[in-house]
């Protein structure tokens, strides 16, 4: 798991004047509404005793302690100590306070120390403002690390073998060569595949029989990091354009909670939203009953531990920049975390707040991954 990069903490709709605890990283977060009724994000341990802060209410735009009261700015800093209302508030009575966004329906959580000048982006996805494009969203609960979550995301091969009654031809399984287009935090491809025909439902209206040309589809994958977001656009038909978007936050080591977004620009009345819904989280039902029984259950440090080969080129892409972040001492070293705090010292993700200020809490235990690991 690796800090200093955006994460999806839910769906902004959800979160309204009460707090509400989220879990990334392995680590318990409190988000919750100022009095302006903008997002903030901190982390969910008071000070004080250590009570989780989402048991309590938000009052004045700060989030209040259920135990004995103290509250919290949306800076993570201690406003209010009841007990002794004339006592100055010690500097150190502070948490951590992320870097929060609302954006696509998202709520979007930076976590991390990491400078504002040199943070990965949040993905520009301007098809979602499309008046053109029908969108429908949901959730996904995985027992599988995010990682292997996104590398299934942008795996085709296995189309036609996990999908082959709703995506992927397994009579056909090859696929058009293709190349990796990499940026700073980013990768994206182009290639085409084929798919079976239809012969009832939705899908079946892009699909005529007999005809070889309408089994031929052009798929778009991409990744993101921040996210981790998995994108991919769908040209089923002429004129027809599928998108979907898939952000994986990390539970923990071994549960992934996947946001998806999916849009449709044809056949966009309401009435067709239940289908479109079905097909995808059928979609994510076949992908779970595979990649939750993967051995081993994280991804390999080295490709040198897997046969690789040229269609995995999107996943090797992303595994290399995952690598290179973890080389900066980002990656979250849950060994040390669970021998010396789990159930023994309250511990905190790392905040930007940490450059200016001594902290209660000590930070997440932090590694890194050895050069040249993922070689």
């Amino acid at each position: 798991m690796l800090t200093n990069q955006w994460y999806v903490a839910g769906e902004a709709a959800a979160v309204t004047t009460a707090p509400v605890m989220v879990r990334l990283l392995g680590q318990d977060l409190v988000v919750f509404r100022d009095a302006t009724g903008k997002l903030a994000c901190l982390s969910d341990i008071c000070i004080h005793r250590g009570a989780a802060l989402s048991r309590g209410r938000t009052v004045d735009g700060c989030v209040e302690c259920p135990y004995h009261g103290w509250r919290y700015d949306r800076d993570g800093r201690v406003t209010k100590i009841p007990a002794e209302p004339d006592a100055k508030i010690p500097a150190r009575a502070r948490i951590d306070a992320y870097p929060t966004v609302e954006k696509y329906g998202w709520i979007w959580v930076f976590l991390g120390d990491e400078p504002e000048h040199s943070r990965a982006p949040i993905p520009d996805m301007p098809e979602y403002d499309d008046p053109a494009i029908r969108w429908v969203r949901g959730e996904w609960n995985w027992r599988v690390n995010y990682h292997r979550a996104v590398e299934n995301g942008l795996d085709f091969a296995h189309a036609p073998f996990v999908h082959g009654s709703t995506f992927g031809d397994r009579e056909r399984p090859q696929i058009s060569d293709f190349s990796v287009e990499e940026a700073e935090w980013s990768a994206r491809s182009r290639m085409i595949m084929s798919v079976p025909h239809r012969s009832r439902g939705l899908w079946s209206l892009g699909s005529k029989k007999n005809n070889p040309a309408i089994r031929q589809v052009e798929a778009r994958p991409w990744f993101h990091l921040s996210g981790p977001i998995v994108g991919l656009e769908l040209f089923p038909r002429e004129g027809w354009r599928i998108w979907l978007r898939s952000a994986h936050t990390p539970v923990d080591e071994y549960t992934t909670k996947s946001w998806w977004l999916m849009g449709r620009n044809f056949m966009k009345a309401k009435f067709f939203d239940k289908d479109t819904i079905k097909r995808n989280v059928k979609i994510f039902a076949e992908d779970a009953e595979i990649i939750q029984f993967l051995k081993p259950e994280l991804v390999p440090d080295s490709l040198r531990d897997e046969l690789t080969v040229k269609t995995d080129g999107l996943q090797v892409a992303y595994r290399r920049k995952v690598r290179a972040l973890e080389q900066r001492g980002w990656k979250v070293d849950t060994a040390q975390l669970e021998a010396e705090f789990v159930g023994r010292r309250a511990c905190s993700l790392p905040s930007p707040g940490r450059s200016d200020g001594s902290f209660v809490l000590q930070r997440v235990p932090l590694t890194s991954l050895k050069q040249g690991a993922a070689e």
